[in-house]
């Protein structure tokens, strides 16, 4: 009996020793499980919160780039049309709808850059133009009063509520002027600090950003160039609290948002949340870069993970405590029915389905074959597949490469994988995730099965792909800057960043300038002297941290000393970089070299100052008018002339001023004014039918020449010169009196030459016939024909018929001439075969050149072609060119007629070796009654009027004629006749 109770009791402990380490055994992978699930828990609600505020971060970025691409546009309007009207820019404005279309905007206005001489100019033109554009604009002026350049706002919309920020001068305030000469310099748009605008009324702080407007139609690409071309900047102001509420609606209230590059933090502060502490709730925190300022984003999340997420570590705590102990107490009902046994084992399977179902991560079982044996309520929402519609299925279906790529190699090989890796999944609807997998093997009787608990990283991915992006860009920034030096700095001012645009400007090799302090290694040891004494601290080394207290970056000129010892001018703009939680961990500083810059801006000096210096010794008055017409500059001459001096007619409307009335008294509208024609189309005027008025009343006659000032290919302005030219009016006014007198004269003498034309055609006709019966007489006295005379009487027949001979030939010349004179001289239109007319001439003429002992030779084809013509007149004229030969030549010389084609013209010469023509008298040669000096010392008889009838008979046929001589060589006369093809029969 003791021996069956001992065995009986060790049976009892056995049985209980098991159920006791079975049960803790359980317990312990609860636990174990429960801290798995929390760890889980906790880093899902992590990632969840991270995207929460990156994605609060990327929709306030984007409100942001909405503005600013609001404003470029605006900015390239101004930069293709210029400058608009106010009555312009609002429909501008209201056409594209920014306020509304674009939340958060309070204003959207311009500001146009003015230089100190234009200031008093620009503000009364101003004002002049906002009080005329009915469009309720207060007042004009420039706040606050001063006399340096200026960045005043000039335009505004909407106007309402907005009106104390008209003419506030963007460089009279820190801030406002950072932003504005950063983007000027960088042609970027840029940032102001946190401000409260000069319009608000409430708690809210605000902003500006500044997008630059040059006067060139391509943005410059050198910061001279920039400020050279800069006329202003498209602004929008907006209030941080509205800007929350339009990019994150209702989420605004989890939002805390700060200017990182402000030191103080209540000045740093652009937007909170008063309804929660972001110290005290559990806040996720990131940085933004926005036009030139870095924000510090702090969002409360508030991530969505559902009660099971937040509580499944707990549940399966206890659980999985429930579940040891219904193993302790299935140990120890072992002994009882198999239905006991079967009805706790399918207790516990629905006490794990249901931990599994309730998990928000994915958790798949996979068979041997591939295919999905469990899919939980997590996997589902994963994918987008349901489990009726994957179970069975090839987990490749959802996995490339399935159950292998999850462990590795192939899970009947019993192999042991990393516990957690990362494989790309697809949805049901196509697209690709990047999944995060812990993965475990575990055999059964039914074979090897895999478990994963999958976890979608896409989104952490991404953000990890996007700082890998972002910092690749900043390197390639580093590396592409060649043009500006960027150096880094750490908090005790050692140079931790060189980039090659440093290496160029300041001859130091990167590992030459790391580790050195920037102050010791690039600056001016004198200048920083200075400038520590002029703010007053005890040293260079406070010099940088006194000029940005105000948590800003600092921009200004500054000397760097080069490697070789060179002083180099730099434009140095340096910003602080802070921790999260705000304490400066180094600077960065950006560099621009001014050398070039500062020579440009010496030379236009110098040119400036030797214009100036022209344009006052001119003898002549220069003024120059801007696009409104207004005068801009004017020389001291035109100032004497008009009775004004220099400095009251800069600045005034010219019209209105100098040029209001005609010189009749009439009023002169502007429309019709040359020299505002100028300005509208860009014609250039010489006018000198115009008066300037002077300041006394008095009227000045000019002469002016307006022309229009171009910049960029745009009209700029009009540059007028003009002269008093009352003396030449008077001169002008005698030489037209002595035109009359002069025209008076020439009338009454051409009704003298008249009647001595008519004259000489009555006389001339009057002779002839006498002339004609004289010589009709003396050739019957010579012939015989009357009777015997003696051979004296026969002499002096003969000389007499010569005589009478050549006055008819002096007749027929002087009625040619007098029917030349009246227009009357008319040519026949004849065929006339120009060979049988040279050989005719040359027959005529052989008789008195044998007489004189002369050789007449003649050369020229027999087709030497047809002339369009009158034969007589032609053949008047080849008798006269051979007579004079004939007549111009001693005894023994030669006459030579020669005619050859030239294309569609026959050349004729005639040739002698006679006395010749001196050469100062050959211009006048077929001027009537020209007769050459040698020609009357040797007594050879002429009338001086048959070369120029030949000339007239010429030219009358379409023909040229010219001569050569040589005294005491000969002459030779060009005839050139147009002709064609004798007809053969």
């Amino acid at each position: 009996m003791r021996e069956e109770h001992g065995q009986h009791w060790r049976v009892g402990a056995v049985r209980w020793g098991a159920a006791v380490l079975t049960t803790v055994t359980v317990i312990a992978v609860a636990v174990l499980a429960a801290a798995f699930a929390a760890h889980l828990s906790e880093r899902t609600r992590v990632q969840e919160a991270r995207a929460q505020t990156a994605d609060a971060a990327s929709r306030i970025e984007r409100q942001v780039d909405h503005y600013v691409e609001a404003l470029r546009g605006i900015a390239a309007w101004i930069r293709t049309d210029g400058w608009p009207t106010r009555t312009e820019y609002h429909r501008f404005a209201g056409a594209v709808a920014v306020r509304s279309r674009y939340p958060g905007i309070q204003v959207i206005g311009m500001a146009e850059y003015v230089d100190a001489a234009q200031r008093t100019a620009f503000s009364a033109r101003t004002a002049s133009a906002t009080a005329t554009a009915m469009l309720s604009y207060p007042e004009f002026r420039i706040k606050p009063a001063g006399t340096g350049a200026a960045l005043p706002i000039t335009y505004l919309d909407p106007v309402g509520g907005n009106e104390a920020a008209l003419g506030l001068d963007f460089l009279s305030e820190p801030h406002r002027r950072t932003a504005a000469l950063a983007a000027r310099d960088l042609a970027t748009p840029r940032l102001t600090a946190p401000t409260t605008l000069v319009q608000e009324t409430g708690t809210q702080r605000g902003t500006l950003m500044m997008v630059p407007v040059y006067r060139t139609g391509a943005i410059p690409s050198t910061v001279a160039e920039r400020r050279a071309a800069f006329s202003g900047v498209v602004y929008a102001a907006f209030r941080m609290g509205d800007l929350a509420d339009g990019a994150l609606g209702p989420d605004a209230d989890r939002l805390w948002l700060d200017d990182a590059g402000v030191a103080d933090p209540a000045a740093a502060a652009l937007y909170t949340t008063p309804s929660r502490n972001p110290r005290s709730d559990a806040v996720e925190e990131t940085d933004l870069a926005v036009a030139g300022r870095h924000w510090r984003i702090r969002y409360a999340a508030a991530p969505n993970l559902g009660p099971v997420t937040r509580y499944g570590p707990l549940g399966l705590g206890i659980g999985g405590a429930a579940v040891a102990v219904l193993a302790g107490a299935l140990l120890l009902a072992l002994t009882s029915t198999r239905a006991r046994a079967r009805s706790l084992a399918a207790s516990m399977t629905a006490e794990l389905r249901s931990v599994t179902d309730t998990a928000t991560d994915a958790i798949v079982t996979v068979d041997y074959a591939g295919q999905v044996t469990a899919w939980n309520r997590g996997a589902a929402r994963m994918f987008g597949i349901a489990p009726g519609a994957i179970l069975g299925a090839p987990l490749d279906r959802v996995i490339p490469g399935g159950l292998a790529v999850l462990t590795g190699r192939n899970a009947s090989a019993g192999g042991h994988p990393d516990p957690t890796v990362e494989v790309a999944a697809t949805r049901a609807d196509g697209t690709v995730l990047h999944v995060e997998a812990s993965v475990s093997t575990w055999e059964s009787p039914r074979g090897v099965f895999a478990t994963a608990i999958l976890r979608d990283v896409t989104e952490r991915r991404r953000v990890e792909t996007e700082v890998r992006r972002t910092n690749d860009l900043l390197e390639g920034v580093l590396r592409g800057a060649t043009e500006c030096a960027i150096i880094g700095c750490d908090a005790r001012g050692l140079i931790t960043v060189f980039n090659e645009g440093a290496h160029r400007m300041l001859g130091y090799r990167a590992e030459e300038a790391i580790g050195k302090a920037a102050l010791d290694l690039l600056h001016d040891p004198a200048e920083m002297a200075a400038m520590a004494h002029e703010l007053g601290v005890s040293g260079p080394t406070e010099v940088f941290p006194t000029l940005m207290k105000n948590g800003g970056p600092s921009t200004r000129e500054w000397t760097y000393v080069r490697s070789d010892g060179y002083k180099l001018p730099v434009l140095l703009t340096v910003t602080s970089l802070r921790d999260r939680d705000g304490a400066i961990e180094g600077h960065i500083g950006i560099a621009f070299d001014l050398t070039e810059a500062h020579r440009l801006e010496r030379e236009r000096a110098r040119m400036a100052h030797r214009f100036e210096q022209l344009v006052d010794c001119s003898g002549e008055g220069i003024y120059g008018l801007d696009r409104n017409g207004l005068i801009t500059f004017v020389n001291k001459q035109a100032a004497r002339s008009l009775g004004w001096s220099v400095d009251e007619l800069v600045g005034r409307p010219a019209h209105t001023a100098l040029h209001h009335h005609r010189p009749d008294g009439s009023p002169f509208p502007p429309d019709d004014c040359p020299i505002i024609r100028s300005i509208v189309d860009g014609s250039t005027h010489r006018v000198d039918t115009e008066v300037f008025w002077r300041r006394d009343g008095a009227p000045v006659p000019v002469e002016y020449v307006s022309a229009p000032l171009r910049r960029d290919g745009q009209i700029d302005g009009v540059v007028v010169t003009f002269a008093d030219i009352t003396d030449r009016k008077r001169t002008e006014q005698a030489l037209k009196d002595a035109v009359a007198s002069e025209r008076e004269a020439a009338s009454h003498l051409r009704e003298i030459d008249q009647v001595r034309t008519d004259l000489v055609s009555t006389v001339s006709h009057e002779l002839r016939t006498p002339l004609t019966s004289i010589s009709g007489y003396l050739e019957l006295l010579m012939d015989g024909d009357v009777g015997p005379i003696t051979s004296d009487q026969a002499a002096m027949v003969k000389v007499a018929h010569r005589s009478s001979q050549r006055l008819l030939l002096l007749v027929e010349d002087l009625l040619t001439l007098s029917r030349i004179d009246a227009g009357a001289f008319r040519i026949r239109q004849d065929d006339v075969d120009l060979a049988s007319l040279l050989s005719a001439a040359v027959g005529a003429v052989a008789p008195l050149a044998a007489a004189r002992d002369l050789r007449l030779d003649a050369d020229f084809p027999p087709d030497l072609g047809v002339v369009r013509g009158d034969a007589a007149h032609l053949d008047r004229v080849l008798l006269n060119l051979l007579s004079n030969g004939v007549k111009f030549t001693p005894p023994g010389g030669s006459v030579t007629l020669t005619g050859r084609r030239v294309g569609d013209e026959a050349v004729v010469t005639v040739a002698d070796t006679g006395i010749g023509i001196p050469e100062d008298e050959q211009s006048r040669l077929f001027d009537r009654f020209f007769r050459s000096s040698n020609a009357m010392d040797e007594a050879i008889q002429g009338t001086g009027l048959g070369l120029s009838i030949v000339k007239t008979i010429v030219e009358h046929h379409g023909g040229r004629i010219s001569a050569e001589s040589r005294l005491g060589d000969g002459t030779t006369f060009t005839l050139t006749l147009p002709v064609r093809a004798p007809v053969r029969a």
